[in-house]
């Protein structure tokens, strides 16, 4: 991410569009792949690598992971196929997550099947060794049941119904105001969450969300790729990276700074086509 932010000063956007196309690729690789791939998952799991673990056909957590995707804090939107992976969320809850950027934990995946399994990650090993010898998928499913966690969010189902009413609405606006006018402590921290992001990267992640339901992986892709070269072309992403990972000021100073002064046109404008230059899947 730094490196982005470094190659602004520079005459060439290559590393910008090179990274992000080639990374869209692996994403569709990785989803399309006809033999089973099971990811492992430890530790933290945001961004680029929610894109490696969550689009295979089996996705294994430790008991202590850490879950999110934070990007309209620094000016960005959820990418890597977060698009289609969020948008197939029920009630809403996609929406909540990618635009708070909320953190979640290993109950929390399972309770949203997000993840398949949890198993303990001292174990890790030892059901890699399984899995290698078996020959059918029965099998993998057998070994994975056998060894697995059972699991208890905090978070889901109890705040479904409430994320579902207030995360329901087209616009920023009317989200914002529905979680002004409810004192509950989940709504206020997700209204201090929003106050924190990138305004621009709010109302595309509204808008990205809401039309991956509709879309293809591959075509969600497409639509990601064009968004991440309309970011890395305009400059809250570069303030972004600047005040949480450069200066670490945490004061980023967002252009628009209001979301009531982020247009139509200006979201309108990070879906556009690329022609030539789309992503070619």
């Amino acid at each position: 991410v730094k490196s982005f932010y470094e190659e602004k000063s520079t005459n060439t956007n290559q590393l910008r569009k090179n990274f992000f196309y080639k990374e869209y690729k692996l994403n569709n690789i990785i989803k399309k792949y006809k033999k089973p791939i099971i990811s492992f998952v430890n530790g933290i799991c945001m961004g680029g690598g929610v894109g490696i673990a969550m689009h295979s056909n089996i996705t294994v957590v430790s008991e202590k992971v850490t879950f999110a995707m934070p990007e309209t804090a620094i000016g960005l939107f959820p990418d890597v196929g977060a698009g289609s992976i969020l948008s197939k969320l029920k009630n809403n809850i996609g929406i909540y997550i990618g635009l708070t950027g909320k953190r979640l934990k290993s109950d929390d995946l399972i309770e949203l099947q997000l993840a398949n399994y949890c198993i303990k990650f001292d174990k890790f090993e030892e059901v890699e060794k399984s899995l290698i010898k078996v020959k059918t998928k029965q099998s993998i499913q057998n070994i994975l049941k056998k060894n697995s966690l059972k699991t208890n969010s905090l978070i889901f189902p109890n705040l479904n119904k409430k994320i579902e009413n207030i995360f329901r609405y087209k616009n920023i606006e009317k989200i914002i105001l529905a979680l002004k006018n409810n004192n509950e402590k989940s709504s206020v921290d997700a209204l201090e969450a929003l106050k924190k992001m990138s305004p621009t990267s709010l109302k595309i992640t509204l808008k990205q969300i809401r039309t991956s339901k509709y879309l293809s992986f591959k075509d969600d892709l497409i639509m990601e790729y064009r968004l991440s070269q309309a970011c890395m072309a305009g400059v809250d992403f570069y303030e972004g990276v600047r005040a949480i990972l450069v200066d670490k000021d945490f004061k980023p100073k967002w252009s628009p700074n209001k979301i009531e002064d982020v247009t139509d046109k200006l979201v309108s404008s990070h879906f556009k086509s690329l022609g030539k230059n789309d992503l070619k899947i």
